[in-house]
């Protein structure tokens, strides 16, 4: 994705903002073009007057870092509660989507874990599209340290901006309790891969995967899946659209056995 022009409903995307980036004259652009579609707008972030549209009704804007000076357990968690409400009320009142855009600096001004990161922005993925909206996260790359970035890359299915590394996988919700898998999952990104489902089998009894646009995995991203279904108890990880490169190798590796709660469904 070159520009935010394309986003629109159901769209949750990752923007990588570099050194050389006009932020402002972006996130001014991308509420602007709410107002042409008829999106209600939220801001989180700096309330910098330069992102107003003029005091429109449509328009609202969050600044986490005054929310927690003034006493507010504002964090990641108040991020999902916001934009779920704001959803709801876009539709009552009339708005096409709720049109998001997020500093996500401010959202976690002393970082954030790869754990928490990918909890919350798979948890977000879900609501955008359960509810329709369109999603902006900016992780301002001074700010995070390139394995951080690398997670968040992982769980948005677009992203906007370049960096060096970033994962050959991405992993984005595909309905509830099923997630669709795209990409390569090798050694170099097989931790990131582990991190996001970790956190998917710690709120589901069972992890549908949809691999059909999953072009490798390889003997790490194998261990990966079966390190995550063996240690949480009770948990299930069913894979959907393998190829059958991947059920050769799953059976030559010894996975293939009751013994691992991992499915390869037909």
């Amino acid at each position: 994705m070159a520009t935010l022009d394309p986003v629109d409903a159901g769209d949750h995307v990752c923007w990588l903002v570099g050194p050389g980036d006009d932020f402002t004259a972006t996130a001014r652009a991308f509420a602007a073009d709410g107002a042409l579609f008829g999106d209600k707008v939220l801001l989180i972030g700096a309330p910098e007057t330069r992102w107003s549209l003029d005091g429109a009704s449509r328009e609202v804007v969050v600044d986490p870092v005054a929310e927690r000076a003034d006493g507010a357990a504002w964090n990641a968690t108040a991020l999902l509660d916001l934009v779920r409400q704001e959803a709801e009320a876009a539709t009552r009142q009339g708005f096409r989507a709720l049109r998001v855009l997020a500093r996500m600096d401010r959202v976690w001004p002393r970082g954030a874990s790869p754990q928490e990161i990918a909890r919350h922005e798979l948890e977000l993925d879900a609501l955008v599209l359960a509810r329709g909206a369109v999603v902006v996260c900016a992780y301002h790359g001074a700010d995070f340290r390139p394995g951080l970035l690398e997670q968040a890359i992982g769980v948005h299915p677009h992203q906007l901006g370049t960096q060096a590394e970033v994962p050959g996988f991405r992993m984005y919700s595909a309905g509830t309790d099923c997630w669709s898998v795209s990409g390569v999952v090798d050694s170099d990104s097989a931790d990131t891969f582990r991190t996001a489902l970790d956190e998917l089998a710690a709120r589901s009894a069972t992890v549908r995967l949809l691999c059909e646009d999953l072009e490798l995995v390889d003997a790490a991203g194998m261990r990966a899946l079966v390190d995550v279904a063996c240690k949480a108890p009770g948990r299930r990880i069913v894979i959907e659209k393998a190829d059958e490169t991947f059920r050769h190798c799953w059976s030559l590796l010894g996975y293939d056995v009751p013994q691992i709660p991992v499915e390869l469904a037909p």
